[in-house]
């Protein structure tokens, strides 16, 4: 049985369109399991949101007429602002990603060593002149 699997190991390695198979394959599983979650809680929105009228009409004393179009609507619009804010959370991830390397963060950083680096100049400044006196 151990035979059959490193045989089989060994035929992978010789095999590049294998291993183009088994990236595309987890890529696939990745990307899946994104969209997957993402339709579940868009899901959990639309259901929230479709619910809205019989909250707002039982505890605001609200007078929403229920009906099914009104149902739909409240749970299309929840929708459109799941999306919505789904896709702007997504340019702002983008964005920062693309930023990062230009932050004031890694100036900060950059400016910390330059004045660690000032200081130790300036210590050993002084230990030259105190050597000197003596």
């Amino acid at each position: 049985m151990l035979d059959s699997i490193l045989g089989g190991l060994q035929g992978m390695m010789q095999q590049p369109n294998l291993w183009i198979f088994f990236i595309l394959f987890f890529l696939f599983i990745i990307v899946a399991y994104k969209v997957v979650k993402l339709f579940v809680r868009a899901a959990i929105v639309a259901a929230i949101s479709a619910a809205f009228p019989f909250f707002a009409n039982a505890f605001l004393g609200m007078s929403i007429p229920i009906t099914l179009s009104n149902v739909l609507w409240f749970a299309m619009t929840g929708l459109e602002i799941f999306f919505v804010y789904h896709i702007l959370v997504s340019i702002g991830k983008i964005a920062e990603f693309i930023t990062k390397p230009f932050s004031k963060g890694k100036t900060k950083r950059v400016e910390k060593v330059i004045m660690i680096e000032k200081r130790k100049d300036k210590d050993e400044h002084k230990k030259g002149e105190e050597r000197e006196e003596r």
